[in-house]
Formats: structure tokens, sequence, C-alpha cells
């Protein structure tokens, strides 16, 4: 069976497929390699030559890129099968030897083919590499090879004149003060006070002894000052416990990160994940949603961190983006897998609603009053029904212009499963129901169908109705399958499935 992975970014996506040699999803033997470009109509493709050489050349670039130092083995030469170069302004070249392309007819010649990628097509690029990288379910065997520069590439800032400036001066200033104290004069030595003192009370103890042995000499004790302290305006800052303005505190913000959180880990998690024994994490998240740290609880739960998902979720932010994220607010939960691959998000802040019991009528004395109560339930059956039975729309069968852009569907795919989430009742409970919902390509929701019965009851818990806006005919379009299972957790994909 073909197994495929796909690393998708704003600008750049890697599609990666190939073949496992055990019974294990590990993919470990690479087949093909795809890159994309949003923007550039050329991708490139190849097998394991390929897709060796063009991660190290871009690796190596960025790497060079980013600290401004030249290493012989960063500089592409001409027998590189895979080179990047700068081009005019913020661009860069990406040149492939046609040889390691799966067609290198396309081309129309024979010589190597170039595109043109600007700066953050060229990151997103790097970034889909990096994920590739962290993923241990995708050749394992491939290591990124990590080391320090050799201070011998390292080129001074400065010339050798001006670096020796500053000691030779600092050696100068110092011969100068030196000549300078040695041609002052010896200042006079001054009797501290203190020996001064001691003289005298040795001068009083020998005018003492002269008197009489009866009579005691008086005893002098020196006054201390007195400061009086105005307790009046002092609070007690004691009593004030510190607040920690970094952590979500509010109820329903926590239950949304916490349905989304459940979300992500259900998507990533592995069908076969099994263990010995429950795992358990602590995770930070912040407030877009995303997994910012990770914190195993015991050995056990170390020792087993790479077949979990987390590794693969947490997101590791660059630049201005990683100082917002380690300085925002941010939520912590408990993440416990059990052995039998089930999981569950805990958060011991999440205050929930009370339930009201139901009321249980009395029974009737006799089979009239019974037959009476029973026409009563019937009757208060058939109304709820109606009440949350609100109709929606029928949809067509055929979409006359579908939306076929990958990219732009799975934007639409998260953006819908991001709106239901934030558009339901966030104490809804009953059971899996499933909707068909439609898309522009702008991501409005121009209708939405029921699939069954149980469904059409309980579409007003996600206020579809409120959600619908008005489309013609021409608009791209394209349905959706919605998804939410029992415990409150939605789950969205194409209608006809991944293209």
């Amino acid at each position: 069976m073909t197994i495929q992975r796909q690393y998708v970014l704003p600008n750049c996506s890697l599609i990666l497929e190939g073949l496992s040699t055990d019974a294990s999803n590990v993919l470990s033997v690479l087949a093909n390699a795809e890159f994309k470009f949003v923007g550039v109509e050329q991708t490139l493709s190849g097998g394991t030559e390929f897709f060796n050489a063009l991660v190290g050349a871009v690796s190596a670039y960025c790497q060079r890129l980013i600290s401004g130092l030249d290493h012989p083995e960063h500089m592409a030469t001409q027998s590189s099968m895979v080179a990047v170069e700068p081009d005019e302004g913020q661009y860069h070249r990406l040149i492939v030897n046609p040889e390691l392309l799966d067609n290198p007819a396309a081309t129309g010649e024979a010589a190597p083919q170039t595109i043109k990628l600007s700066t953050v097509q060229l990151f997103d690029m790097a970034e889909a590499i990096d994920q590739f990288y962290a993923d241990s379910q995708t050749l394992p065997e491939v290591a990124v090879d990590l080391a320090p520069l050799q201070r011998k590439y390292v080129r001074a800032a400065e010339p050798l004149a001006q670096r020796a400036l500053p000691p030779l001066l600092g050696v100068g200033t110092l011969a100068a003060a030196a000549l300078g104290l040695f041609l002052l004069p010896v200042p006079e030595l001054a009797e501290p006070e203190v020996l001064e003192q001691q003289q005298d009370a040795a001068l009083l103890e020998d005018s003492l002894g002269d008197t009489d042995e009866g009579t005691e000499p008086p005893v002098v004790t020196p006054e201390a000052p007195v400061v009086e302290i105005d307790r009046t305006d002092e609070t007690d800052e004691a009593d004030e416990a510190p607040v920690n303005e970094r952590t979500i505190t509010d109820n329903e913000q926590l239950i949304a990160l916490q349905q989304q959180v459940q979300q992500q880990i259900d998507d990533a998690i592995d069908a076969d994940f099994s263990s010995e024994q429950p795992l358990s994490y602590e995770i930070s998240v912040a407030e877009n949603g995303d997994i910012v740290a990770y914190n195993p609880t015991d050995t056990a739960a170390l020792e087993n961190l790479d077949s979990t998902p987390l590794p693969a979720l947490t997101y590791i932010p660059v630049g201005d983006t990683a100082e917002a994220s380690t300085t925002g607010p941010i939520a912590e939960f408990e993440v416990v897998f059990a052995p039998d691959g089930s999981f569950e998000v805990i958060s011991d802040q999440i205050v929930t609603a009370p339930v009201t019991p139901e009321v249980v009528a009395p029974a009737a004395d006799d089979a009239d009053d019974a037959d009476a109560a029973d026409e009563s339930d019937e009757q208060s059956s058939t109304q709820i029904d109606r009440a949350d039975g609100a109709s929606s729309g029928d949809l067509s069968n055929t979409i006359a212009s579908p939306i076929r852009d990958v990219d732009r569907i799975y934007e639409l795919n998260q953006g819908l499963r991001r709106t239901i989430a934030s558009n339901r009742n966030s104490d809804r409970s009953g059971p899996a129901v499933r909707y068909r919902v439609r898309l522009d390509e702008a991501g409005n929701i121009t209708g939405y169908e029921a699939t069954d019965a149980v469904a059409e009851r309980y579409v007003s818990d996600f206020n579809l109705a409120s959600l619908v806006k008005s489309t013609t005919d021409d608009q791209r379009q394209l349905d959706f399958l919605v998804v939410i299972d029992n415990n409150n957790v939605v789950e969205v994909n194409p209608w006809d499935g991944w293209p």
C-alpha cells in the first residue's frame, strides 16, 4: 500500500510518496518527492537522489543566508546537481539538473530547470523540509547533520588595526596614570578620630583611678536617636497573592481551546496507537490554539514521547512570532493517552455547568389517569420535535463551477472547522450528527443540508441558518462533510474526498 505524507505551508507544499518495509505505518522507502509553490506553475518532482540533493542545497543556502557566513561546502559549484543562488532584490534562483527530475523533457531542452522564488516562498520551503525532519514516521533513517561552524571560516568584522587599537590605548592610559601617580607627593598620615577617642578614654580611666575605692565612676550612656514610623498609609502587601496575567482563566475560552486541542490530536494520532500503560503530559496552549510546549510527567511518558503526536503538533515560532507566543496568555492542560489508544484533554480550571435532574411524573392511581399521562407525554414529545426541528435548505446534487485548487480546498476545510466550532453551543449534548455544507471560494456558507432526521433535529445547536449568505450560480463552490460526535468534537472533510 502506498503511503503519502503532506507538509503544507501557505506558499509551498511538500508531498512524499513511498512504501513501508514492515506492517507499521512508517514511510521507509521513498518513491517520489514533489514540491509545489503558490503562484508558480512549475513543480519539482523526483526520486531519492533528487530529494536528498534539493534538501541539502536549500538547507545550506538558508544557513548561509541567515548567518551571513560563507562555508566552502555551502557554496554552489558547476558540478552541483541542485543549487540556490541570490537573484535581484528579494528573490532567489533554484536551479535543478534535469537528470534528477522525473520529467526532464518538460523544460523543453537539456538545460537545468530554474525557478524564481521570493524570500517568503524559499523559507516556506525550508519550513516544509524542517517539518519532514521532525516527522519520525517518515524516512526515520534520514537525519539533519548539524554541526557548529569552525572558527577559521568566520571572517572578522573589523581589520586587525582597529581591533588592536583598544588594548593599546588601555596600556598607554595605564602607563600615563602610573606616571602621574608617581609624581604626586606622599600624603600626610592623619590620626583617625577613633584613636583620639580611645586616648581620651584611657586618660579618663587614669584620672578615675585616683578617687576613693568606694566611689563608683559615673556611667555615661549615649542617647540614640528615636525614629517614629508613620504606619497609617501602610498596606498589607503580604496577604495579596500574585496574579499571573499570562494564564487564561476565561471558562468559555478554555472550553474552546480544549476542544481545539482534542481535534488536533484526534486528527494526528495513529490509528494503531497503543501503549503498555497510561501516558500523561502537561501542555501549554496559546490563545490561537497552537500547542507551544509539552512536559512528560513521568519516565514512561518521556520514553514513549515519539509515539504520540505531540512533537509533530508543537508549534515553534520564529522571530517576532516567537516573542509574542512566549509572552502572550497561555492555557494549561493535561493530555492522558490510554493503553487502548484513546486519549483525554483535561483542565482543572474548567467549571462545568450543573446538570438539572429529570422530573419523574407521579404514577397514576387508576387506568384513566395512566392513559391521560401517556397522551400528555406523547403531545409533549411532539412539541419538542417540532421546536428543535429547524429545517435546512435542500442543496442541488451538482455544482456548476466546483473549486479545484487543492491549497484553497485545504484553507476552506480548516476555516469551516473553526467556524462550526466557534458557533456551536458549548453545552450541547446529543448523538453524533452529519451535515452537508456548501462554501464559495471566499469561504462563505451558501447552504447546508442535514443528512438524516437526527441531524435535522439538532441543527439549531450549530446556528447554521444565521451563517448562510446568498451567492450566484457562477461562483465557484464546493461541498464539505461536517461531522460532530457525541463529545462535541468537530471534523470536516471535502464531501467527495480530497483531490
